[in-house]
């Protein structure tokens, strides 16, 4: 299979559906400012990089698994923080070898602060809890909380910091 971004970004239920000029234009709507809309888009580019780039490990490597984490984002209400959706998928493990497993793999929509760490068999936990398809959250085109609409993304002292 090839791995190129635009392939992946096909084959991912939320990237085959969630180009740039959407992204823009959600946003404007929501009246950004020109610095946050650009700070915003920036910031999804990275996000969308790096969600290929373990897309890709697991493509290329068959026995891997994904741990799902969540990202802690600094300087946000508690209202904002990660929905229930995603704090009850923290930790849940996705075999690359699953025959489904693109379609269980994070982010499930845009703001989701899922995310996946790549693990390989020996570093699997002792029990793991594997995510199965009847218990992955259906993608959809924004995350419930909103929380990234209101973010002051200009402001790169309040930036993403990614932890579990």
């Amino acid at each position: 299979m090839q791995t190129d971004d635009t392939t992946l970004s096909n084959l991912h239920p939320l990237f085959t559906r969630l180009s740039g000029q959407v992204v823009w234009l959600l946003m404007e709507e929501h009246e950004a400012s020109d610095e946050d809309l650009n700070a915003f888009m920036d910031a999804v580019m990275e996000w969308r990089t790096e969600h290929l780039k373990t897309m890709r490990a697991l493509v290329e490597d068959r026995c891997l698994y994904l741990e799902i984490t969540i990202d802690h984002i600094e300087h946000l209400a508690d209202k904002q923080q990660a929905c229930a959706t995603c704090e009850k998928l923290r930790g849940k493990i996705i075999a690359a070898s699953h025959p489904d497993f693109i379609r269980m793999l994070p982010p499930y929509s845009l703001g989701c602060r899922c995310r996946g760490k790549i693990l390989t068999a020996t570093e699997l936990p002792e029990n793991p809890e594997f995510l199965t398809p009847e218990d992955c959250p259906t993608h959809s085109f924004m995350c419930p909380t909103g929380w990234f609409l209101d973010y002051p993304w200009a402001n790169k002292a309040n930036l993403a910091s990614k932890s579990s």
